[in-house]
């Protein structure tokens, strides 16, 4: 396998882990993304009685810490890999067996979650995979209540591009100003959004959107 296939491999692993090389693509999100989902979490401003959405929960770290800071709430994950989600399943298998968690496979573009049924959303490390005419972003939306929240991670087009993360399966990267301009003609365009940038080990960077539905 040359250099091209190889770095279009982990990007496909990433974008949907399959397998074992899957299984250690789900290790290696946890460690990336401890700060990213710590930071979006942080913007959610989860309360004990929300019910929570989390749009490719990947290994389910994530989860966990909502499932505990939402206690007297919900909290539900999609993501479409076998793989991650039975990643997720062990690792919160006492939330799932009380009810707090439930896990699905799915698809971001066809969320399967009632309209109007979520008070904060989180996508951390996603919205690279999802469809460049917002469909994601649409169901989002469609999932949450007046006046919830979304919150949104995506690792800088330059950082993501020394990661050699892109590759086939990456349908759009971000820099700031590419993130607003596509934030701004999505399903949000009406609503608040505020994104800032985070530093990351190692000099990467890093994207958090906040965005509020009226």
């Amino acid at each position: 396998m040359g250099t091209i296939g190889l770095h279009n491999f982990i990007a496909q692993q990433f974008s949907m882990p399959e397998g074992m090389c899957g299984r250690a693509a789900g290790a290696v999100m946890g460690l990336i993304n401890h700060l990213p989902n710590r930071r979006a979490i942080e913007r959610l401003g989860i309360g004990e009685r929300d019910d929570v959405l989390e749009i490719g929960f990947g290994p389910g770290w994530a989860l966990k810490k909502m499932a505990r800071l939402a206690h007297s709430g919900t909290v539900t994950g999609v993501d479409r890999s076998p793989t991650m989600f039975r990643q997720a399943q062990i690792r919160n298998r006492a939330a799932i067996q009380d009810g707090k968690l439930k896990l699905i496979q799915g698809t971001f573009e066809r969320l399967p979650v009632e309209t109007a049924s979520m008070d904060k959303v989180l996508a951390v490390n996603v919205i690279y995979f999802c469809s460049p005419t917002g469909t994601a972003l649409a169901e989002a939306h469609r999932v949450l209540r007046p006046g919830g929240t979304m919150s949104i991670y995506a690792t800088d087009c330059s950082s993501m591009k020394r990661l050699q993360f892109v590759g086939p399966e990456t349908r759009q990267t971000f820099d700031l100003k590419g993130l607003e301009d596509f934030l701004g003609k999505s399903a949000f365009a009406s609503d608040h959004i505020d994104i800032q940038m985070i530093w990351l080990p190692f000099g990467f960077r890093g994207l958090v959107a906040r965005l509020c539905k009226r």
